[in-house]
Protein backbone atom coordinates (compact mmCIF):
# COMPACT_ATOMS: atom_id res chain seq x y z
CA UNK A 1 0.00 0.00 0.00
CA UNK A 2 0.90 3.45 -0.90
CA UNK A 3 1.59 5.72 2.30
CA UNK A 4 3.27 8.58 0.69
CA UNK A 5 -0.22 10.26 1.27
CA UNK A 6 0.23 9.86 4.85
CA UNK A 7 3.52 11.62 5.13
CA UNK A 8 2.28 14.51 2.49
CA UNK A 9 -0.70 15.35 5.48
CA UNK A 10 1.46 15.44 7.93
CA UNK A 11 2.37 11.74 9.83
CA UNK A 12 6.31 10.62 10.26
CA UNK A 13 7.33 7.44 8.62
CA UNK A 14 7.68 5.98 12.09
CA UNK A 15 3.78 7.29 13.08
CA UNK A 16 2.44 5.70 10.07
CA UNK A 17 4.45 2.59 10.54
CA UNK A 18 2.86 2.04 14.23
CA UNK A 19 -0.26 3.21 13.35
CA UNK A 20 -0.69 0.71 10.87
CA UNK A 21 0.38 -2.18 13.14
CA UNK A 22 -2.06 -0.91 15.50
CA UNK A 23 -4.80 -0.86 12.34
CA UNK A 24 -3.56 -4.56 11.87
CA UNK A 25 -3.00 -5.83 15.85
CA UNK A 26 -6.22 -4.00 17.57
CA UNK A 27 -5.54 -3.63 21.23
CA UNK A 28 -2.34 -4.06 22.06
CA UNK A 29 0.89 -2.97 24.57
CA UNK A 30 4.12 -1.47 23.50
CA UNK A 31 6.00 -4.42 23.28
CA UNK A 32 3.84 -5.59 20.38
CA UNK A 33 3.49 -2.59 19.01
CA UNK A 34 7.35 -1.76 18.90
CA UNK A 35 7.84 -5.45 17.23
CA UNK A 36 5.24 -5.48 14.39
CA UNK A 37 6.15 -2.02 13.31
CA UNK A 38 10.07 -2.51 13.81
CA UNK A 39 10.86 0.23 15.64
CA UNK A 40 12.21 0.82 18.81
CA UNK A 41 10.27 0.51 21.91
CA UNK A 42 11.86 3.75 23.07
CA UNK A 43 10.62 5.67 20.26
CA UNK A 44 7.21 4.01 19.73
CA UNK A 45 5.76 5.57 23.23
CA UNK A 46 6.42 9.14 22.07
CA UNK A 47 4.96 7.76 18.60
CA UNK A 48 1.76 6.72 20.44
CA UNK A 49 1.54 10.24 22.59
CA UNK A 50 1.58 12.08 18.74
CA UNK A 51 -1.27 9.75 17.22
CA UNK A 52 -3.50 10.44 20.40
CA UNK A 53 -3.39 14.12 20.01
CA UNK A 54 -3.92 13.66 16.08
CA UNK A 55 -6.95 11.93 17.50
CA UNK A 56 -5.85 8.70 15.11
CA UNK A 57 -5.48 6.15 18.50
CA UNK A 58 -6.97 5.98 21.51
CA UNK A 59 -5.57 4.49 24.80
CA UNK A 60 -6.64 2.36 28.24
CA UNK A 61 -5.49 1.29 30.94
CA UNK A 62 -5.99 -2.37 32.69
CA UNK A 63 -4.38 -3.63 35.71
CA UNK A 64 -1.25 -1.31 35.18
CA UNK A 65 -0.84 -1.62 31.85
CA UNK A 66 -1.10 0.71 28.69
CA UNK A 67 -3.06 -0.54 25.85
CA UNK A 68 -3.20 1.45 22.57
CA UNK A 69 -5.71 0.81 19.93
CA UNK A 70 -6.60 2.63 16.31
CA UNK A 71 -9.51 4.71 15.94
CA UNK A 72 -11.62 4.11 12.69
CA UNK A 73 -9.31 4.92 9.72
CA UNK A 74 -12.16 7.83 8.89
CA UNK A 75 -10.52 10.04 11.79
CA UNK A 76 -7.73 10.39 9.47
CA UNK A 77 -10.85 12.28 7.50
CA UNK A 78 -11.15 14.60 11.23
CA UNK A 79 -7.61 15.39 11.28
CA UNK A 80 -7.46 16.44 8.29
CA UNK A 81 -10.45 19.18 8.62
CA UNK A 82 -8.68 20.12 11.93
CA UNK A 83 -6.00 20.96 9.93
CA UNK A 84 -7.44 22.74 7.63
CA UNK A 85 -9.63 25.24 10.33
CA UNK A 86 -6.00 25.36 11.63
CA UNK A 87 -4.62 27.18 8.41
CA UNK A 88 -7.78 28.70 7.39
CA UNK A 89 -6.99 30.55 11.62
CA UNK A 90 -3.51 31.31 10.51
CA UNK A 91 -4.07 32.58 6.86
CA UNK A 92 -5.96 35.15 8.55
CA UNK A 93 -3.90 35.99 11.28
CA UNK A 94 -0.95 36.60 8.62
CA UNK A 95 -3.12 38.50 6.84
CA UNK A 96 -4.02 41.06 9.84
CA UNK A 97 0.49 40.88 10.64
CA UNK A 98 1.17 41.89 6.98
CA UNK A 99 0.87 45.10 7.44
CA UNK A 100 2.75 45.75 10.20
CA UNK A 101 5.76 43.05 8.50
CA UNK A 102 5.89 45.06 5.19
CA UNK A 103 6.31 48.49 7.34
CA UNK A 104 9.19 46.56 9.30
CA UNK A 105 11.01 45.34 6.08
CA UNK A 106 14.11 46.94 5.02
CA UNK A 107 14.38 48.50 1.63
CA UNK A 108 15.79 46.32 -0.85
CA UNK A 109 19.40 47.16 -1.80
CA UNK A 110 19.41 48.89 -4.87
CA UNK A 111 21.37 46.24 -6.78
CA UNK A 112 20.80 42.45 -5.51
CA UNK A 113 21.24 38.71 -6.64
CA UNK A 114 18.62 36.00 -5.56
CA UNK A 115 18.25 32.72 -6.36
CA UNK A 116 14.51 30.99 -6.36
CA UNK A 117 15.55 27.53 -5.79
CA UNK A 118 13.48 24.22 -6.88
CA UNK A 119 9.74 24.27 -8.60
CA UNK A 120 8.30 26.02 -5.66
CA UNK A 121 10.77 29.22 -5.99
CA UNK A 122 9.52 29.33 -9.48
CA UNK A 123 6.13 29.53 -8.13
CA UNK A 124 7.19 32.42 -5.88
CA UNK A 125 9.10 34.04 -8.22
CA UNK A 126 5.85 34.53 -10.77
CA UNK A 127 3.66 35.21 -7.61
CA UNK A 128 5.99 38.44 -7.69
CA UNK A 129 5.97 39.32 -11.21
CA UNK A 130 2.28 38.73 -11.52
CA UNK A 131 1.13 41.08 -8.31
CA UNK A 132 3.38 43.56 -9.77
CA UNK A 133 2.04 43.37 -13.18
CA UNK A 134 -1.46 43.94 -12.04
CA UNK A 135 -0.86 46.89 -10.08
CA UNK A 136 1.65 48.53 -12.92
CA UNK A 137 -0.84 47.20 -15.96
CA UNK A 138 2.73 46.81 -17.84
CA UNK A 139 2.81 43.76 -20.45
CA UNK A 140 4.60 40.71 -19.16
CA UNK A 141 7.64 40.34 -21.84
CA UNK A 142 9.96 37.53 -21.60
CA UNK A 143 12.27 35.01 -23.97
CA UNK A 144 10.99 31.52 -24.50
CA UNK A 145 13.31 29.44 -22.93
CA UNK A 146 15.03 26.55 -25.19
CA UNK A 147 14.22 23.29 -25.84
CA UNK A 148 13.09 22.60 -22.49
CA UNK A 149 9.74 24.67 -23.32
CA UNK A 150 8.31 20.86 -24.35
CA UNK A 151 8.40 19.34 -21.44
CA UNK A 152 4.62 18.72 -20.22
CA UNK A 153 5.40 19.40 -16.56
CA UNK A 154 6.54 23.20 -17.62
CA UNK A 155 3.84 23.41 -19.82
CA UNK A 156 1.34 22.73 -17.13
CA UNK A 157 3.07 25.83 -15.12
CA UNK A 158 2.86 27.96 -17.83
CA UNK A 159 -0.66 27.37 -18.17
CA UNK A 160 -1.42 27.73 -14.61
CA UNK A 161 0.48 31.34 -14.78
CA UNK A 162 -1.13 32.04 -18.28
CA UNK A 163 -4.82 31.69 -16.80
CA UNK A 164 -3.87 33.93 -13.80
CA UNK A 165 -2.39 36.73 -15.97
CA UNK A 166 -6.04 36.38 -18.59
CA UNK A 167 -7.55 36.84 -15.04
CA UNK A 168 -5.97 39.86 -14.19
CA UNK A 169 -5.79 41.37 -17.90
CA UNK A 170 -2.38 41.14 -18.08
CA UNK A 171 -0.62 40.72 -22.10
CA UNK A 172 2.10 38.62 -22.68
CA UNK A 173 4.66 39.41 -25.39
CA UNK A 174 6.70 36.63 -25.76
CA UNK A 175 9.76 36.28 -28.61
CA UNK A 176 11.19 33.32 -29.84
CA UNK A 177 13.07 31.16 -32.14
CA UNK A 178 11.82 29.96 -35.55
CA UNK A 179 12.28 26.60 -34.51
CA UNK A 180 9.52 26.95 -32.16
CA UNK A 181 7.24 28.23 -34.02
CA UNK A 182 5.18 25.31 -35.04
CA UNK A 183 4.78 24.01 -31.25
CA UNK A 184 3.91 27.62 -30.56
CA UNK A 185 1.22 28.40 -32.59
CA UNK A 186 -0.39 25.28 -32.09
CA UNK A 187 -0.56 24.87 -28.05
CA UNK A 188 -1.10 29.03 -27.98
CA UNK A 189 -3.41 29.14 -31.45
CA UNK A 190 -5.40 32.53 -30.78
CA UNK A 191 -4.46 32.99 -27.27
CA UNK A 192 -6.46 36.29 -25.68
CA UNK A 193 -3.79 38.57 -24.51
CA UNK A 194 -0.65 36.41 -25.76
CA UNK A 195 1.46 37.45 -28.84
CA UNK A 196 4.30 35.30 -30.26
CA UNK A 197 7.01 36.80 -32.39
CA UNK A 198 9.98 34.85 -33.47
CA UNK A 199 13.51 35.60 -34.95
CA UNK A 200 15.60 32.91 -37.22
CA UNK A 201 18.73 32.56 -34.83
CA UNK A 202 19.40 31.66 -31.71
CA UNK A 203 21.56 34.32 -30.45
CA UNK A 204 18.96 35.79 -28.53
CA UNK A 205 18.87 35.11 -24.70
CA UNK A 206 16.62 32.25 -23.38
CA UNK A 207 14.06 31.54 -20.29
CA UNK A 208 14.56 35.53 -19.31
CA UNK A 209 11.73 37.44 -18.01
CA UNK A 210 12.13 41.44 -17.77
CA UNK A 211 10.21 43.01 -15.01
CA UNK A 212 10.08 46.39 -12.42
CA UNK A 213 14.09 46.90 -12.20
CA UNK A 214 14.77 42.83 -11.97
CA UNK A 215 16.34 40.34 -14.99
CA UNK A 216 14.93 37.10 -14.37
CA UNK A 217 16.83 33.69 -15.83
CA UNK A 218 14.84 30.62 -15.51
CA UNK A 219 16.47 26.97 -16.12
CA UNK A 220 13.98 24.27 -16.03
CA UNK A 221 15.05 20.53 -15.39
CA UNK A 222 17.34 18.58 -13.27
CA UNK A 223 17.98 21.39 -10.97
CA UNK A 224 15.13 23.78 -11.72
CA UNK A 225 15.99 27.66 -10.73
CA UNK A 226 15.41 31.46 -11.59
CA UNK A 227 18.62 33.66 -10.90
CA UNK A 228 17.09 36.51 -10.34
CA UNK A 229 19.32 40.69 -11.06
CA UNK A 230 17.77 43.65 -9.28
CA UNK A 231 19.45 46.60 -11.01
CA UNK A 232 17.10 49.33 -12.50
CA UNK A 233 19.90 49.90 -14.93
CA UNK A 234 20.51 46.30 -16.12
CA UNK A 235 16.51 46.50 -16.45
CA UNK A 236 16.20 48.86 -18.51
CA UNK A 237 18.94 48.09 -20.90
CA UNK A 238 16.94 44.01 -21.27
CA UNK A 239 13.93 46.20 -21.49
CA UNK A 240 15.52 47.90 -24.54
CA UNK A 241 16.99 45.24 -25.90
CA UNK A 242 14.09 43.17 -25.77
CA UNK A 243 11.81 45.97 -27.49
CA UNK A 244 14.29 46.50 -30.36
CA UNK A 245 14.46 42.86 -31.18
CA UNK A 246 10.34 42.82 -30.88
CA UNK A 247 10.64 45.31 -33.88
CA UNK A 248 12.99 42.89 -35.95
CA UNK A 249 10.82 39.92 -34.97
CA UNK A 250 8.44 38.40 -37.50
CA UNK A 251 4.59 36.33 -36.03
Amino acid sequence: MNTQILEEIGLSKGEVKVYFSLLEMGESTIGPISKKAQVTAAKVYPILEKLSKKGLITSVIKSGTNYFQAFNPKSILNYIQEKRNKLKLEEEQIKELLPALISKQKKEATHSARVYESYNGLRTLYEEIIDYLSKTKEDFIAFTLGEEYQDPNLMLFFEHYDNKRKQLGIKTKLIGIDSQRKFFKKSYMKEAGLEIKYLDYTSTPQGVIIFADKVATMVWGKNTAAFVIQSKQTAEAYKKFFWDLWKKAKK
